[in-house]
């Protein structure tokens, strides 16, 4: 009962003392709301990412390898000539391989008549389709006589036909690569930007064939891609493809491997590494607000002690004990911060939604910050009101009176 009656009064002294509420809450409620929005936008970065990875056909049961030792994504890497088309044949005959596709990459202008774009020039095989799972909207895909009469056809992606050609038809025209002419054969569905800036649509693909000897004019593989029968299976054939790739290369044991694996979980890895040092920037700017509310919560009940001091006098003179009026002020400290708390999440969840809708950011709502954002209160009011709760029952009833 004494539990119940200590609520009741503090209830009713946030409602008598409105402005002191409203100061008291606006902390918390803008620490709470940036937490939520920034869980919020993890969730959907991440979403977003792994539904792009799918949709590029980095699926569960695919792999890379790539020529050279090192990182994938910073620096240039040695032993760059190491991967062969006897790599190819190899890994294709190991079991538990459905699909191999060699890979050439250079960077190159192509040109059509008076316009002319820079774009990434890949030589591959025709099974380059089904293992990116890759449409063509337009025209054709270059198929295994193309491979094997060398032809000179080209399959371009959204961004470089659009600089060509702007709103003209490209199918059948001859455009320049380096110094060579080749045929459009064929268009990439659009996939659009990235997170990260990166263009999958700024892209032309030649069989791999004609870029060895008319383009490149070079026999190294700039990669490999490896398609399993299954993703259990994946593990298995990496370490199966190891063992060719050193022994095709000569490699001691005491050699580092002269290529490198990239797998959907190492992107997924980089992707998130990167993010987490952003989050956890944004996550120390919410916290230092949670504790400046906390603050602000401490002071202004301090002031309001002062302020109340006949409303505790009275209460001590009726028979109230120090525990009552401790509980009475952390109770109300608790109320404050779970009022901010409620409507923090409040607000970032309209914020989450808005990004969303608007496409300003991927934002993904889930139970996670609504349950931080109740704790955080919790403790926020529990800890920022001990102070103000023990000066308060501290006071003499005596001198409080007079």
């Amino acid at each position: 009962m004494r539990i119940l009656k200590n609520l009741g009064q503090a209830l009713r002294g946030l409602q008598l003392n409105k402005a002191n509420t409203f100061l008291m809450t606006l902390g918390i409620m803008i620490g709470i709301a940036s937490l939520t929005v920034i869980v919020a936008i993890g969730e959907g970065t991440k979403s977003k990412v792994l539904n792009r990875i799918a949709n590029m056909g980095f699926g569960p049961e695919s792999f890379s390898v790539y020529s050279g030792a090192g990182r994938l994504f910073f620096g240039r890497n040695r032993n760059i000539t190491s991967m062969t088309l006897q790599d190819v044949d190899d890994i294709r005959a190991m079991p538990g391989v459905a699909i191999v596709v060699p890979r050439q990459r250079k960077r190159m202008r192509i040109i059509n008549k008076k316009e002319f774009t820079t774009t990434r020039v890949y030589g591959v095989s025709p099974e380059w389709q089904p293992a990116r799972q890759w449409r063509v909207v337009d025209g054709e895909f270059f198929n295994d006589m193309d491979m094997d009469r060398k032809r000179k056809v080209i399959v371009l992606g959204n961004t470089p036909a659009q600089k060509i050609f702007g709103e003209m038809d490209p199918l059948g025209k001859k455009i320049r690569v380096g110094q060579v002419f080749f045929e459009v054969i064929g268009l990439l569905e659009t996939k659009g930007l990235t997170e990260s800036g990166y263009d999958p649509d700024d892209r032309a693909l030649i069989p791999l064939t004609t870029a060895m000897s008319r383009l490149f004019r070079q026999t190294h593989l700039h990669s490999i891609k490896v398609v399993s029968t299954n993703s259990e299976a994946v593990r298995e054939t990496m370490e199966g493809v190891t063992q060719v790739l050193r022994r095709n290369h000569g490699l001691s044991p005491l050699a580092d491997d002269d290529f490198r694996f990239v797998t959907p979980e190492g992107i997924m890895q980089w992707v998130t590494e990167s993010e987490q040092a952003l989050n956890r920037m944004l996550l120390l700017i919410s916290t230092v607000s949670l504790l400046v509310g906390g603050v602000v919560i401490m002071n202004i009940l301090l002031v309001s002690i002062r302020e109340r001091i006949r409303e505790i006098g009275v209460r001590r003179c009726f028979g109230a004990r120090r525990a009552d009026i401790t509980q009475q002020f952390l109770f109300e400290s608790v109320l404050v911060s779970l009022l901010g708390g409620v409507m923090g999440s409040s607000l970032g969840w309209i914020l989450s939604s808005s990004l969303n809708h608007f496409n300003l950011l991927p934002a993904k709502i889930t139970w996670d910050p609504f349950v931080l954002a109740f704790g955080f209160s919790m403790i926020v009011g529990l800890v920022f009101g001990i102070h103000p709760a023990r000066k308060a029952a501290s006071l003499s009833p005596d001198e409080t009176i007079r």
